[in-house]
């Protein structure tokens, strides 16, 4: 059967690639000859075909407007190298290749799949900038409560993808991925938080935090075109994430994760001098942590201000700075009042299931290349969406016409 199909479509391909009567070239266009290309197929490699090549003397470029009307990536049609994609976005490489060729008509190997991913590049990166729009949502059209959540995690880069980057023994091995997700909250009858079932998307990028928060805002405004009655921003409290919070969503309400919130008593109360473990330990860390878990950080600030403020240097006078800081977003009295969510256990985990489960296997490391290739792919399929980057991809070619 797929040797009857490779026939049949070289034939059809063929007919329509050996004329360019249906393409008007451009003024400055000249033609430049006929020339051959052994396009691959989902059936597999087909023979050599023919198509006419146009010449730009002007701009100094040329094109296969056979080619273009395919929408050949290298040359493999969309069919087939959307299918290499599906395997790369969950698998490594060499099993994305086994994977392809035990279930297809053809072997591939580990570099053409690798390839096929840095064809896609632009298009994908285009794609989740939000050139790729798609139809709207319902669910998205009638969210009230929208989370927004960012955080980053290490990848583990080549070393010359390292330069800049700082690690904690002054040697970095890993660069900087920034993951942010979206999604739709509603609560439960007892007014817990709920995460709506399949109305998380992701973003997933190496580059700084501008363009990041810039990706973010991209998607946030593809799914709602008006904005929801309460936007929450939820993070760790990283200043680069509050940089994110104040150019690209200054609307949303923004809310300091409880669970890093408690983390840093810790280092509050060595500083202060307690010894851990001790009974003054067990019962201020215990009684602070209530405090800040039921929306009365203060308490905890007037108290180390006025009962131990001759404590605060270094360490201790770092720390009670970052609850002074960040007071006004721990408000969680009030959040868990409306039923909001207080905690980015969901953005966490997404540094897992979106980054780590892909780019952090054993033995894994990357070029910044590489990297920036497979991102984009990476969030679009654990969002729901390649499918619907394939079908943009496409939209527009008209392919080729062949006469029964």
């Amino acid at each position: 059967m797929n040797g009857l199909c490779r026939e049949l479509m070289a034939e059809l391909l063929a007919a329509g690639a050996a004329t360019a009567r249906d393409y008007e070239p451009e003024p400055e266009e000249r033609n430049a000859g006929n020339h051959g290309k052994r396009i691959v197929t989902l059936f597999g490699e087909l023979p050599e075909i023919l198509r006419t090549y146009f010449w730009n003397e002007e701009s100094r470029k040329g094109h296969y407007p056979f080619d273009d009307r395919l929408g050949l990536i290298g040359r493999y049609t969309p069919a087939a190298a959307n299918e290499m994609i599906r395997c790369a976005v969950d698998h490594p490489y060499k099993d994305a290749a086994e994977t392809f060729s035990r279930n297809h008509a053809f072997k591939v190997s580990a570099d053409t799949i690798r390839e096929i991913v840095g064809l896609y590049r632009e298009r994908s990166s285009a794609f989740v900038k939000g050139v790729g729009t798609g139809e709207r949502d319902e669910a998205d059209a009638r969210a009230k409560v929208v989370c927004v959540m960012g955080d980053g995690t290490g990848m583990p880069m080549r070393r010359e993808c390292l330069q800049g980057a700082k690690g904690k023994d002054g040697r970095a091995k890993t660069r900087e991925v920034k993951a942010g997700a979206i999604f739709i909250a509603s609560k439960t009858k007892d007014n817990e938080p709920h995460r709506d079932i399949d109305t998380t998307t992701y973003v997933a990028t190496t580059h700084r935090r501008e363009k990041f928060g810039k990706y973010m805002r991209a998607e946030f405004d593809r799914r709602f075109k008006t904005l929801p009655e309460t936007v929450l921003y939820i993070t760790d409290g990283g200043k680069w994430l509050h940089s994110v919070h104040e150019s690209d969503f200054p609307f949303a309400i923004e809310i300091l994760d409880v669970y890093h919130a408690v983390e840093h008593l810790k280092p509050l109360l060595l500083g202060l001098g307690v010894k851990e473990g001790s009974k003054e330990w067990n019962y201020r860390h215990r009684y602070w942590s209530e405090c800040i878990r039921t929306g009365k950080v203060q308490n905890v600030l007037d108290y180390l201000w006025k009962r131990m403020g001759d404590k605060l240097k270094g360490d201790a006078m770092r720390e009670y700075k970052y609850f002074r800081s960040n007071a006004g977003r721990m408000k969680y009295d009030e959040y868990r009042a409306n039923g909001w969510f207080i905690g980015s256990g969901v953005i966490e985990s997404a540094c897992k299931t979106v980054v780590g489960h892909r780019f952090k296997q054993s033995g894994m490391i990357w070029s910044l290349k590489g990297a920036k290739a497979l991102l984009p792919l990476r969030a679009l399929h654990k969002s729901n969406r390649l499918e619907e980057f394939f079908q943009d991809s496409v939209k527009d070619l008209r392919q080729v016409d062949c006469a029964a």
